[in-house]
Protein backbone atom coordinates (compact mmCIF):
# COMPACT_ATOMS: atom_id res chain seq x y z
CA UNK A 1 0.00 0.00 0.00
CA UNK A 2 1.06 3.34 -0.53
CA UNK A 3 -0.01 6.49 1.17
CA UNK A 4 0.79 9.88 0.53
CA UNK A 5 0.85 13.38 2.98
CA UNK A 6 0.09 16.39 1.40
CA UNK A 7 0.93 19.48 3.32
CA UNK A 8 0.71 22.62 1.98
CA UNK A 9 2.62 26.05 2.68
CA UNK A 10 1.39 26.83 6.43
CA UNK A 11 1.91 23.16 7.33
CA UNK A 12 5.41 21.69 6.70
CA UNK A 13 6.23 20.89 10.24
CA UNK A 14 2.75 19.26 10.82
CA UNK A 15 3.92 16.71 13.44
CA UNK A 16 0.52 15.64 14.12
CA UNK A 17 0.10 14.79 10.49
CA UNK A 18 3.38 13.06 10.21
CA UNK A 19 2.46 10.89 13.50
CA UNK A 20 -0.31 9.69 11.95
CA UNK A 21 1.37 8.98 8.55
CA UNK A 22 3.54 6.82 10.87
CA UNK A 23 1.22 5.26 12.22
CA UNK A 24 -0.35 4.23 8.85
CA UNK A 25 3.08 3.04 7.71
CA UNK A 26 3.29 0.81 11.00
CA UNK A 27 -0.43 -0.15 10.47
CA UNK A 28 -0.35 -1.03 6.80
CA UNK A 29 3.28 -1.82 5.95
CA UNK A 30 2.98 0.80 3.91
CA UNK A 31 5.08 2.91 1.80
CA UNK A 32 5.30 6.50 2.89
CA UNK A 33 6.12 9.86 1.56
CA UNK A 34 4.90 13.38 1.30
CA UNK A 35 3.74 15.72 -1.14
CA UNK A 36 3.89 19.48 -0.93
CA UNK A 37 2.41 22.04 -2.74
CA UNK A 38 4.21 25.86 -1.85
CA UNK A 39 0.97 27.70 -3.25
CA UNK A 40 2.10 30.52 -1.18
CA UNK A 41 5.14 30.88 -3.31
CA UNK A 42 3.65 30.45 -6.27
CA UNK A 43 1.17 32.63 -5.84
CA UNK A 44 4.17 35.42 -4.77
CA UNK A 45 6.15 33.87 -8.06
CA UNK A 46 3.55 35.04 -10.61
CA UNK A 47 2.80 38.25 -8.88
CA UNK A 48 6.65 39.50 -8.77
CA UNK A 49 6.30 38.69 -12.68
CA UNK A 50 2.80 41.09 -13.01
CA UNK A 51 4.66 43.60 -11.17
CA UNK A 52 7.81 43.25 -13.35
CA UNK A 53 10.01 43.08 -9.49
CA UNK A 54 11.26 39.16 -9.72
CA UNK A 55 12.17 37.24 -6.86
CA UNK A 56 16.13 35.98 -6.55
CA UNK A 57 17.55 33.38 -8.61
CA UNK A 58 17.13 30.80 -5.60
CA UNK A 59 13.85 31.84 -4.10
CA UNK A 60 12.37 28.38 -5.31
CA UNK A 61 14.98 26.45 -4.51
CA UNK A 62 15.80 27.60 -0.99
CA UNK A 63 12.06 27.38 -0.10
CA UNK A 64 12.04 24.20 -1.24
CA UNK A 65 14.90 22.54 0.74
CA UNK A 66 13.80 24.18 3.84
CA UNK A 67 10.60 22.56 3.15
CA UNK A 68 12.60 19.25 3.25
CA UNK A 69 14.70 20.20 6.07
CA UNK A 70 11.45 20.98 8.57
CA UNK A 71 9.81 17.77 7.62
CA UNK A 72 12.60 15.36 7.69
CA UNK A 73 13.72 16.85 10.84
CA UNK A 74 10.08 16.47 11.98
CA UNK A 75 9.69 13.15 10.63
CA UNK A 76 12.99 12.23 12.37
CA UNK A 77 11.78 12.64 15.92
CA UNK A 78 8.11 11.68 14.96
CA UNK A 79 10.20 7.98 14.08
CA UNK A 80 12.69 8.57 17.27
CA UNK A 81 15.47 7.91 14.65
CA UNK A 82 18.05 9.92 13.41
CA UNK A 83 18.24 6.92 10.53
CA UNK A 84 14.91 7.34 9.73
CA UNK A 85 14.54 8.37 5.81
CA UNK A 86 10.99 9.78 4.11
CA UNK A 87 10.62 10.62 0.35
CA UNK A 88 9.91 14.53 -0.18
CA UNK A 89 8.99 16.19 -3.15
CA UNK A 90 7.92 19.42 -3.50
CA UNK A 91 6.42 21.82 -6.41
CA UNK A 92 5.75 25.64 -6.31
CA UNK A 93 2.05 25.63 -7.57
CA UNK A 94 -1.58 25.58 -7.50
CA UNK A 95 -2.83 23.20 -5.39
CA UNK A 96 -5.82 22.49 -7.73
CA UNK A 97 -3.26 21.33 -10.43
CA UNK A 98 -0.48 20.27 -8.30
CA UNK A 99 -2.41 17.39 -6.78
CA UNK A 100 -3.95 15.58 -9.29
CA UNK A 101 -1.09 15.37 -11.50
CA UNK A 102 0.77 14.03 -8.34
CA UNK A 103 -2.15 11.35 -7.95
CA UNK A 104 -2.02 10.76 -11.37
CA UNK A 105 1.40 9.99 -11.68
CA UNK A 106 2.17 8.24 -8.57
CA UNK A 107 -1.04 6.08 -8.39
CA UNK A 108 -1.38 6.28 -4.22
CA UNK A 109 -3.93 4.02 -2.11
CA UNK A 110 -4.22 6.60 0.62
CA UNK A 111 -3.84 10.34 0.47
CA UNK A 112 -3.37 12.07 3.94
CA UNK A 113 -4.20 15.60 3.97
CA UNK A 114 -1.89 17.64 6.78
CA UNK A 115 -3.62 20.78 6.08
CA UNK A 116 -6.67 23.30 7.33
CA UNK A 117 -9.27 21.67 4.86
CA UNK A 118 -11.18 24.07 2.89
CA UNK A 119 -13.55 24.40 -0.20
CA UNK A 120 -11.31 24.10 -2.76
CA UNK A 121 -9.57 21.02 -1.01
CA UNK A 122 -12.80 19.28 -0.38
CA UNK A 123 -13.39 19.54 -3.87
CA UNK A 124 -10.18 18.49 -5.48
CA UNK A 125 -10.76 15.31 -2.53
CA UNK A 126 -14.35 15.14 -4.60
CA UNK A 127 -12.32 14.70 -7.57
CA UNK A 128 -9.34 11.86 -6.68
CA UNK A 129 -10.70 8.64 -6.64
CA UNK A 130 -9.01 7.04 -3.54
CA UNK A 131 -9.59 7.18 -0.12
CA UNK A 132 -8.44 10.85 1.93
CA UNK A 133 -8.51 11.46 4.98
CA UNK A 134 -7.94 15.05 6.41
CA UNK A 135 -5.54 15.47 9.87
CA UNK A 136 -6.01 18.71 11.33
Amino acid sequence: MRIVLILTDGAPECKKALDMLARYEELFSAEVSVFVVLEDLYRLEKASVSLGVPLPPDTVKNAKERVRNKVTHTWKHVKGSEEAKIIIESVAGDLQEEVPKFVKDKKPDMVLWGCQPTPLMCRIIDELDIPSVIIK
